[in-house]
């Protein structure tokens, strides 16, 4: 396929693209195929090292990019980070919100969750995706964009999981957060789908957090891997081309789906639990026989 044809058929080129999370992981490999297809790339993140390492490798493509600092948890950086966007790269096409994930909170029972574990992944998932959508499509509506709008949530949205139901309980109401906004901003002729990632394999990052030095997160990575049909864990890459799908003229006539890209996983009753914890709320309770 020629560029030219690659180009019609994404729809993407010169396009402006706003990634969130665009440091590392699914959202930088997709922040870097969005490049490839074309678009400039307004990198948002937090990890400044990392930001910068992504903004390179896509003027290394040969297009624009600008890396932004914002926590997207905060109106002012999300109002910030779109008009830094607008103002430097131009009016923005695509924008993908890929922050999200269990943060600071450590997978416990339910019955041990203090309000702080609770609030956590909300704000860090289901929250933020509010504010940087909103802020997203006022600045479409306003510039007269016929826009898209990817988020990111979590096969834990889907399926059961135990010990991390907050997080859980979050990414399922970023699918449905996504659907209803589908439907409002259709009358604008922007389209809004969402990603549903399973577990992947992202050490490529070259982000390494807290969780993943754990020894009970080392186990689960291994006992998913084994329970996936596909017998491995996902790419970043792999599931960073969905989410070039659903920002390119390829899905033009998809608005407020959710694509799970998960090796098969929650087609089966194989998915493992996080972790299988005791509720240290029950420790010395013994119940009646």
């Amino acid at each position: 396929m020629t560029t030219d044809h690659a180009a019609e058929l994404f729809g993407l080129a010169d396009a402006v693209a706003l990634v969130t999370g665009g440091a590392g992981g699914i959202p930088k490999a997709t922040a870097i195929a969005l490049a490839k297809a074309g678009a400039h790339v307004a990198v948002v993140d937090v990890a400044d090292e990392f930001t910068a390492q992504t903004v390179k490798e896509i003027e290394a493509l040969g297009r624009r990019a600008i890396g932004l600092h914002a926590d997207v948890r905060r109106p002012e950086d999300v109002r910030q980070m779109v008009e830094a966007t607008r103002s430097e790269l131009g009016p923005i096409t695509v924008a993908v919100n890929g922050v999200g994930s269990l943060g600071a909170a450590t997978p416990k029972s339910f019955l041990d969750f203090t309000l702080a574990d609770w609030n956590g992944p909300i704000e860090l998932n289901l929250t933020s995706t509010m504010l940087c959508m909103q802020a997203e499509a006022l600045a479409m509506i306003r510039d007269g964009i016929a826009g898209r709008i990817v988020n990111f949530g979590s096969t834990s949205g889907v399926t059961a999981a135990p010990s991390v139901s907050h997080y859980g309980s979050a990414n399922a109401a970023v699918i449905h957060l996504t659907k209803s906004v589908a439907l409002e901003l259709a009358a604008y002729d922007i389209r809004v789908n969402c990603v549903v990632p399973g577990t992947h394999n992202i050490d490529r990052s070259g982000r390494e957090t807290p969780t993943s030095r754990r020894p009970e997160h080392a186990d689960f990575m291994r006992r998913a891997a084994e329970a996936t049909p596909q017998k491995r864990l996902g790419l970043a890459e792999e599931t960073a081309g969905v989410a070039l799908f659903l920002a390119s003229n390829l899905s033009s006539y998809m608005t407020g789906h959710a694509v799970i890209s998960d090796g098969g996983i929650t087609h089966t009753t194989a998915r493992p639990p996080v972790g299988a914890l005791k509720p240290a709320a029950l420790v010395g309770f013994e119940p009646d026989q």
